[in-house]
């Protein structure tokens, strides 16, 4: 059974229907495969119809810091709204970044007209989450937000480790794809997801 608490303890319920709903367009429906990012000639365009509700791109953890932890992370393949976050955000952004073997690390914000609007969607984006094949609840990131969550899924050889926080009127999501869900990694995308929810949230 997974389990749930507030601030000064972590939320641990979620899988890989938060991932494919807060962090829209990194999996596939088929639950574990990461989307085709675009020709790196595209890699700085918003693919997206919809720019007022695009968030500016600097409330997303640019590339370098994205190295501070991933180093072999070598450039941004795609950037666009976030198109199934749950719930009714004013504005969201997606981003992801790739390395050379294909390894990914993809970062969203999506900002809601209240902080009760922000809640609403993030239990309702977990709650769809508890059914998944293979979800494994890992520590969650210490006083991040005010609720937060960590798990990974494993599907054959695809892992996908997957960190969700909620900071006011602020989703804040940060998952990577081909990294084993080794202690080293879990720890680079918990200090990543720190910095992520502190850049969404005083940019």
């Amino acid at each position: 059974m997974v389990q749930s608490t507030e601030r000064h303890g972590v939320r641990r319920r979620g899988g890989l229907a938060f991932f494919s709903i807060v962090l829209a367009g990194v999996l596939l429906a088929a639950g574990c495969g990461q989307q085709d990012s675009g020709s790196e000639g595209d890699s700085q365009q918003d693919q997206t119809t919809s720019a007022a509700n695009l968030l500016p791109e600097d409330v997303v953890v640019a590339l370098d810091g994205v190295q501070n932890y991933f180093p072999e992370i070598e450039r941004q393949t795609a950037t666009s709204e976030n198109s199934t976050a749950a719930g009714a955000p004013d504005a969201t952004r997606m981003v992801i970044y790739e390395g050379g073997d294909g390894r990914r690390v993809t970062i969203s914000v999506d900002q809601y007209p209240s902080p009760d609007a922000a809640s609403t969607a993030f239990e309702q984006a977990i709650g769809k989450s508890e059914v998944v094949p293979g979800f494994v609840a890992l520590p969650a990131p210490a006083d991040v937000g005010d609720k937060a969550f960590a798990g990974s899924v494993t599907q054959g050889e695809d892992t996908h480790i997957g960190y969700g926080a909620l900071d006011g009127a602020y989703v804040v999501g940060v998952t990577s794809a081909g990294y084993p869900a080794t202690p080293e990694n879990v720890d680079k995308l918990t200090g990543l997801t720190r910095d992520a929810v502190a850049k969404a949230t005083t940019a």
